[in-house]
């Protein structure tokens, strides 16, 4: 009788527990589908970023290569300009007035003009190129003239735009003519126009030579060493 009942609850306990497992097993299913779905989902999304990230880096790493690339022309183009440039031309001017002669890169197209009546015996231009015109809204590389004027009277003339603040004015001799002592001025050397300008005394003439821009301070530094002259 006591076996009789204990078989019966084991049945009864075997019969509960097949029936729990039975229950569980599609609850498992969901489960382990829910989990495939969202870990393809995520692998889906990774692979989209990772692709996105790779595009943007790819766009980032070809933008600098351009951007390296053409510094690298730029460069190259700048080199080269300047090895262009040497070795100088010189002008040489009239004994009359003082043998005047500086060098000016050979790259460059002049333009010189002596017209005694006006007071300026030397007109001189210089620029990369082609010369552009000779108009008031050119920035010329480098200019040069000689006045038929003292150079007491044109130093004078800075005065003014001196104590306004246009220019600054310091000594200067010129590196081939020590003996003369002239003037180096920096600011509006003509009107609307940044450069350097040199004035030097001549005996009863004044040498005057100057860049229109700030591009070209370089090149009027280099010409002002091999300036020369009969004091």
């Amino acid at each position: 009788m006591l076996m009789d009942v204990h078989k019966r609850d084991r049945r009864i306990f075997l019969q509960s527990r097949r029936k729990d497992e039975g229950s569980a097993a599609p609850l498992f299913l969901i489960i382990m589908t829910l989990g495939f779905v969202l870990s393809t989902a995520f692998g889906i999304w990774a692979f989209i970023g990772m692709q996105e990230n790779q595009s943007t880096l790819d766009k980032k790493v070809a933008a600098a290569t351009d951007v390296a690339v053409k510094e690298a022309e730029s460069a190259k183009d700048v080199e080269f300009a300047e090895k262009e440039k040497s070795p100088f031309r010189t002008y040489s001017g009239s004994s009359t007035y003082g043998s005047l002669s500086f060098g000016f890169p050979k790259s460059w197209n002049v333009y010189a003009v002596n017209n005694s009546s006006s007071g300026v015996l030397l007109d001189f231009y210089g620029h990369p190129g082609l010369i552009p015109g000779l108009g008031k809204s050119v920035n010329f590389a480098f200019r040069s003239r000689i006045l038929d004027k003292s150079y007491a009277s044109e130093v004078s003339k800075l005065e003014k735009d001196a104590k306004s603040g246009k220019i600054s004015v310091v000594a200067y001799r010129a590196p081939l003519v020590p003996s003369e002592l002239g003037v180096f001025i920096t600011g509006e050397v003509a009107s609307s126009k940044q450069g350097v300008m040199v004035m030097l005394p001549q005996r009863d003439k004044t040498f005057v030579f100057w860049t229109e821009s700030t591009e070209y301070v370089n090149d009027f530094n280099k010409i002002m060493e091999t300036v020369t002259f009969i004091p």
